[in-house]
């Protein structure tokens, strides 16, 4: 394969409503509301991956938030059902497959835990390993997302990111053991089923950097299309490259760092570019041989994700792009700036994100960054604080980030960008930031 081919499975994904232009404050996450708003928001989302040539999407919460429910049947309406039609047809014909999310014995399953003997051994959210119940029920799972019915191209696994059962026999396993042990026997019996598909497996909760654990990622590589590391574990220890060689599938990431689209917040709250550092990170990935990526879903209202999201994108398609140009392209893209003042404001771009990232206790490769938390304990439905700030910076920290903002914000009144709306919603954008900032320190 030249150094320069693009990537093999360029894919984006995330939950049903992380692109959406509106937020849901008052739901639990995630929320899987499907609207005509969320659909249109969708179409917009497909056209622009198409013309980056992102051809893959997968989707979480397309039939089931937290529980495949017991018996499983009337797992969604008819409405939802032609909104899902509608959704892969337009898909469809931008030529994109469309591949579901899919938990395998956890995530999804706690209903089945609670409701169906021995198919758990005392975990609340996984499944056991060792039991054929268990098995049972993961096969009648797959068997309904293979349904024709649907439309759907492939699947994206993920097995024990909620934990794993912990009982004697499956504690015996290693982790990867445990991993390959539950995927490699999914995934035979989809590819038997339909050999036509598409399938991927994203390593949430099993690390790949270890050295004694690799003898099972190949077996899982044998198996699969594609193989996702969410956290760059293999990238920062220096076997990156050797695990790439070692597998007999694709080998990706998440494209270094992705902002998890918090759900209950105005999606002009924030002002976390990252494009950069993602277009960055999956350069690096390119030159160790990965050819894959599950790049997460923005919300394209908030301009600073779409820049962050068109920027990473580019590399996909072309990943002999300079990081900086696949920035310049990027804001040319939302902004429609032209010559000097296109080159200022994606040098503006990359102030405001090292102004975040060289202050915050985060580094590019560690997986997702959330603004506000996931499921906020105290209520998980309703607006959490912006722990991106409160726990990832020192009130000193805030301090000195709130003075680069200003600077920034004079900075970027500036520049003469054509798209007004754009800017106003970016100005917007960094105002909701400082406010934050004002809210934590004090002030």
């Amino acid at each position: 394969m030249p150094d320069n081919a693009r990537f093999t499975y360029r894919v984006t994904d995330g939950w049903l409503r992380d692109l959406a232009s509106e937020p849901t404050p008052t739901d639990p996450w995630p929320c899987i509301r499907w609207d005509e708003r969320l659909l249109e928001d969708q179409i917009r989302f497909l056209n622009v991956q198409t013309e980056l040539g992102v051809d893959l999407n997968v989707v979480w919460g397309l039939f089931v938030d937290r529980n495949w429910p017991v018996p499983l049947e009337n797992i969604i309406h008819d409405e939802r059902e032609r909104m899902l039609r509608r959704f892969v047809d337009a898909a469809h014909e931008r030529g994109v497959k469309v591949l579901s999310g899919v938990g395998v014995y956890s995530w999804g399953f706690d209903e089945i835990i609670r409701k169906v003997p021995g198919a758990a051994a005392g975990h609340q959210n996984a499944m056991c390993a060792h039991s054929e119940t268990a098995w049972e029920w993961q096969v009648k799972v797959l068997d309904f997302l293979m349904d024709p019915r649907w439309g759907l191209d492939g699947i994206s696994m993920q097995s024990a990111d909620l934990g794993r059962c912990d009982c004697m026999a499956c504690s015996r396993l290693s982790p990867a053991q445990h991993h390959a042990r539950l995927l490699t026997r999914s995934a035979a019996y989809v590819r038997q089923r339909r050999p036509d598909w598409i399938i991927g497996q994203a390593s949430w909760g099993l690390r790949v950097d270890q050295p004694e654990e690799l003898p099972y990622l190949q077996e899982i590589s044998r198996a699969v299309d594609y193989m996702v590391e969410v956290s760059e574990l293999s990238a920062s220890s220096g076997r990156r490259r050797e695990v790439v060689e070692a597998l007999d599938c694709a080998f990706g990431s998440v494209g270094g760092v992705f902002v998890e689209p918090p759900q209950h917040w105005d999606r002009l709250r924030w002002f976390v570019p990252c494009g950069l550092g993602s277009a960055q990170a999956l350069r690096r990935l390119h030159e160790d041989g990965g050819r894959a990526c599950e790049y997460f879903y923005r919300p394209f209202v908030n301009p600073g994700e779409m820049v962050s999201w068109l920027a990473g994108a580019r590399i996909l398609s072309a990943p002999e792009t300079m990081p900086e140009d696949a920035l310049q392209e990027a804001v040319q893209a939302v902004y429609r700036a032209e010559g000097a003042a296109c080159a200022d404001l994606a040098a503006w771009y990359a102030r405001a994100e090292g102004a975040y990232f060289s202050r915050a206790r985060f580094e590019v490769g560690w997986g997702s960054l959330s603004l506000e938390p996931l499921i906020w304990a105290e209520n998980p439905a309703i607006s959490g604080p912006p722990v991106y700030l409160a726990e990832r910076m020192s009130p000193e920290a805030r301090a000195g980030y709130a003075v680069s903002l200003e600077t920034l914000k004079a900075e970027f009144g500036r520049i003469a960008i054509p798209n007004r709306e754009a800017a106003h919603k970016t100005l917007a954008c960094i105002d909701g930031t400082l406010e934050e900032i004002r809210r934590l320190n004090g002030g």
